[in-house]
């Protein structure tokens, strides 16, 4: 197991298991979402990933969803074991085997490629369309067996009902004859035949056969003996038809047992199908993504949000690694370590189920074989364990598990006991983590363990932000910086007399104090820097959306100013050869006479509304711009070439 129970428990694992168990569509897709543990084998891991990604794109992008379906295993066994199932039953059977086509075909777009994330779980599919629709031919949406199940079954409810109109009318007859014997003229049925209802005391006097007496004994109901032969041929049709659905179903059943193989396949990819859309759901719900996965034994958690939290939960980001295999987490408490801490662990559980994880991009969890957590008491009257001793019980199962493929995750370590004697044996437990290559996350209150995290190699402190002034927690992660516990500041917001605070204070060791000073000016300081840091990213983030605002309005200024200069250059040409044509126009037969001081004072005045329009086109690399000539569209002349 990547993780026994007792560590999926303390993870709060069992509260997102139960949002997939809540989502599923089918009764075998949510035994399976029941079942749901994480997977030891990391390549498994990554197709669980994928397929998950992928059945949410298909969620996202296409009209996909699992209809609703029974677990048929116990009807298709007992088919093919020659038994008979009752309509209803058939009915469902066909219903979870449309279910399954339904699911299959909304796959199309994702499972053609073999190598794509769903082929592995699509590939045993077998269609059975001629199956569902003979059954549904048959039985309809209520279970009933229908007319056109069989051509003698149509034929026998038409005798039949023929049958029952002419008994009722036979026995109506009678109702209706005036016998002073009868109690009401109406036809009731009683054992499937049509009576009258006769008066007691004159039973004896009614020709006919008593088939049920009414609870105050003052009427029978007597079928008339000139009604007797037709409710036989009704009684006889009525054996037909029920000898003929028998018939129809003990067919039917035979289908069924005969592709038992094939529908339990199918159904088998319907409740895969199933977990797989009920995860892409939970993911779309609490706005996750899929983590890259790496070989490497190593977590990055950018940004992370607790699943459970919601909208409370605050970004946290942690990082363990080959340089920072251990992280010390130490703060107040109800500042959030523990749920920084479960956060951890409860990521890789839902990593390693195929299930998505609220974080940021670049989040990246990595190859494990294990992960094992201590968190919470598990004191034991009945084994006479107290809770140090389970806690003592725990660690040794840790370190014998412990390698440099495992996740350790231990709250408030070395609790429970003298400080002294359980900081000294935290400090212990962890050096042999370290040898052992594992990682881990602990949290603590004691200085002891601060001062290890600060000066062992692979080993940080953390501390979960507090506001200096209110000292109330912000459940920021601040990964470098070790935690105060706040004792004494939390003592005083709270109102306890400052007398008894001063006396604690001066109870404490001098070497206590000067190092809860030191970490209270440390915590005052890493909050203002912290501040700083926020502002400066906002102020960059504004930066940079300012910046990218100017490119795309500069870019959009340039657009329109090629726009316009394009338009005039088009304008201003086209005045021109209005101008000569006009000069044409005036002397037909003769070549206007243009001086070369007047073309020259043309041409300056046509650059000079150019520069002021702002329209100058920009030279040729390979030749100046080519001047339009003054004579261009008069008859028999060619223009210049003014650009050799």
């Amino acid at each position: 197991m990547l993780a026994d129970e007792r560590t999926l428990d303390s993870l709060d694992f069992d509260a997102i298991r139960e949002r997939v168990i809540a989502a599923t569509a089918t009764e075998r897709g949510r035994v399976l979402a029941i079942n749901l543990h994480p997977f030891t084998d990391f390549a498994r891991v990554r197709q669980e990933q994928a397929a998950t990604t992928a059945v949410r794109d298909l969620m996202a992008s296409a009209d996909f969803h699992v209809r609703r379906a029974i677990d048929t295993r116990e009807l298709t066994q007992t088919a093919a074991l020659g038994r008979t199932l009752g309509p209803e039953e058939l009915r469902a059977v066909a219903d979870a085997i449309a279910s399954a086509a339904a699911a299959y075909n909304g796959t199309r777009i994702a499972r053609d490629d073999e190598a794509s994330a769903l082929h592995r779980i699509t590939a045993p599919y077998t269609s059975l369309n001629d199956l569902v629709r003979v059954l549904t031919d048959a039985i309809d949406e209520r279970g009933s067996v229908q007319d056109r199940a069989s051509p003698a079954l149509g034929r026998i409810r038409r005798a039949l009902s023929q049958a029952q109109s002419d008994a009722r009318d036979s026995v109506s007859r009678i109702a209706r004859s005036g016998n002073r014997a009868i109690q009401d003229a109406v036809v009731t049925l009683r054992d499937g035949r049509f009576v009258v209802p006769v008066k007691a005391e004159f039973a004896g006097e009614f020709p006919g056969i008593v088939h049920d007496t009414s609870s105050s004994g003052q009427t029978v109901f007597v079928e008339p003996l000139a009604a007797l032969d037709a409710n036989n041929r009704v009684r006889t049709a009525r054996a037909e038809e029920e000898h003929e659905i028998a018939r129809i179903l003990a067919a039917l059943s035979r289908s069924v047992g005969e592709r038992a193989t094939q529908i339990e396949a199918n159904i088998e990819m319907l409740a895969q199908l199933d977990v797989l859309a009920a995860k892409a759901h939970v993911a779309r719900e609490m706005d996750a993504h899929a983590p890259e996965l790496s070989d490497e034994a190593a977590i990055v958690i950018v940004d992370g949000r607790h699943p459970l939290l919601g909208a409370q939960a605050i970004p946290q980001s942690i990082k363990l690694d080959e340089q920072t295999a251990i992280v010390v987490i130490s703060g107040p408490n109800m500042g959030g370590k523990t749920v920084a801490l479960k956060m951890v662990g409860l990521f890789i559980a839902m990593v390693y189920s195929g299930m998505q994880i609220p974080a940021g991009d670049g989040t990246t969890i990595g190859r494990f074989t294990r992960i094992i957590a201590d968190i919470g008491d598990e004191q034991s009257i009945a084994a006479n364990a107290s809770t140090f001793s389970a806690h003592l019980h725990r660690m040794r199962e840790i370190i014998d598990a412990a390698d440099e493929r495992t996740v350790v995750l231990v709250d408030e370590i070395g609790g429970g006991t003298e400080p002294n004697a359980g900081a000294a044996l935290a400090v212990a437990f962890l050096e042999r983590l370290l040898e052992r290559l594992s990682l881990g996350i602990v949290t603590t209150h004691a200085t002891e363990l601060k001062l290890f995290a600060h000066g062992a190699p692979g080993v940080t402190n953390a501390s979960v932000r507090f506001d200096p002034q209110t000292f109330a927690p912000t459940y920021h992660l601040d990964i470098g910086a070790p935690g105060q516990s706040l004792a004494f500041s939390l003592a005083k917001s709270i109102g306890i007399d400052n007398v008894i605070i001063d006396r604690a204070q001066a109870l404490l060791e001098s070497r206590e104090r000067d190092y809860e000073s030191a970490l209270a000016e440390l915590a005052q300081r890493s909050s203002e820097l912290q501040a700083e840091r926020d502002r400066l990213r906002r102020e960059r983030e504004q930066l940079v959306g300012s910046e990218e605002r100017f490119i795309a309005e500069r870019e959009k200024l340039a657009r329109q100013r090629k726009e316009l200069v394009d338009r005039a250059e088009a304008q201003l040409s086209q005045a021109l050869r209005n101008f000569v044509a006009e000069l044409h126009r005036r002397d037909a037969n003769a070549r206007p006479k243009i001086r070369p001081s007047q073309a020259a004072a043309l041409e300056r005045t046509v650059e000079q509304v150019r520069s002021d329009l702002g329209v100058t086109p920009e030279e040729p690399k390979s030749k100046k711009l080519r001047r339009i000539p003054f004579d261009i569209g008069l008859p028999g002349m060619k223009p210049e070439r003014l650009d050799e």
